[in-house]
């Protein structure tokens, strides 16, 4: 483990985006405000010129986390953080944490912000949410993303995903087979991202079928669907980071590569940015010999983003029938 990098990620996140210009607006609102959090134990900030909105919490290992309310690909720790807004090698990140965590802190910080970590894994009432949650083979906000009812509804995809009281979509993490297997979930609506607050982060899956010959792995379930729809394939099947990279999403990765192996092909889709690219070279790391190949969108950062420049027609489609129903 590197000592100095753990350092880092316990730091006060809320107090060092608060010298950098970003500023507490208070626990997010619930849903008649607009946005809304995951648990009780996070903040929302903003910042005043560039109006990015993060929100943040303390993991029960003590490290601080955030999302970005705006990119569900911006989260992590203070090193993501940083490396999102400049700071594009981990030795610029030590040059900054360090200084900052100097006479820099007592020049420029705030008054510090405290809050409870977030609560302790808790399986039982993760696996009670997502049983509650309804399986759906369709949804309005995913059709604005340019994703069709016929590949939402399709075999590869039936069950993988849900839909709660509030109207979020719950996308499953496990570490086993069936509903005992699931773990986390990831939630996503138009207003919010995040992850199910008592659940353990692993990987999404798609269903499996038998003969399967390719993997394709990203980094959103949303680009899944996507790559899905744009090169349809009945034999791949797909698996999603939820937008990060550790040892334990490590392990599931490279079980998931071996079921295809030894003439399957894996297919690494993750972003077309730096953080997709070192996300890449992780993915290949624990391929193994099995043949890798790596596809970024052509166009935008991900391939949602070609997928909605390709679906035009149909999200405008779906958006006229939207007004008139709001009429």
């Amino acid at each position: 483990m590197d000592e100095e990098l753990d350092r880092f990620k316990r730091i006060n996140l809320p107090e060092y985006a608060g010298s950098r210009g970003y500023r507490l607006i208070g626990r997010e609102p619930t849903r008649s405000g607009g946005l809304r959090c995951s648990t009780r134990t996070s903040l929302l900030m903003r910042h005043p010129i560039t109006d990015d909105k993060i929100v943040l919490r303390l993991d029960g290992d003590g490290h601080w986390t955030y999302f970005s309310v705006r990119d569900e690909h911006d989260n992590g720790t203070i090193v993501d953080f940083l490396q999102r807004r400049g700071c594009l090698t981990l030795g610029a990140v030590r040059q900054e944490v360090r200084a900052w965590s100097g006479t820099e802190r007592l020049a420029a910080a705030p008054r510090p912000i405290h809050l409870a970590a977030s609560r302790r894994p808790d399986r039982a009432a993760v696996q009670d949410a997502f049983a509650q949650a309804q399986l759906a083979s369709n949804n309005l906000y995913l059709n604005t993303r340019g994703i069709r009812p016929e590949t939402l509804g399709s075999e590869r995809f039936r069950g993988t995903w849900r839909v709660d009281d509030r109207g979020d979509l719950l996308f499953p993490h496990r570490d086993g087979p069936g509903i005992d297997g699931i773990c986390g979930f990831e939630k996503k609506s138009r207003t919010f991202v995040g992850f199910s607050a008592g659940g353990t982060k692993t990987i999404w899956t798609s269903n499996a079928r038998t003969g399967d010959t390719r993997l394709v792995l990203a980094e959103a379930v949303i680009d899944a669907f996507s790559y899905h729809q744009l090169h349809h394939d009945e034999r791949t099947r797909y698996v999603t980071t939820g937008g990060s990279f550790g040892p334990s999403q490590a392990s599931f990765i490279a079980r998931a590569i071996a079921k295809v192996r030894p003439r399957g092909t894996i297919v690494i889709a993750t972003d077309r940015d730096a953080a997709g690219e070192r996300m890449a070279q992780q993915i290949a790391g624990v391929a193994g010999d099995a043949a890798v190949l790596r596809d970024a969108s052509p166009i935008g950062k991900d391939w949602n983003d070609y997928l909605q420049e390709r679906e035009q027609a149909f999200i405008r489609a779906v958006r006229s029938r939207q007004r008139g129903v709001e009429r």
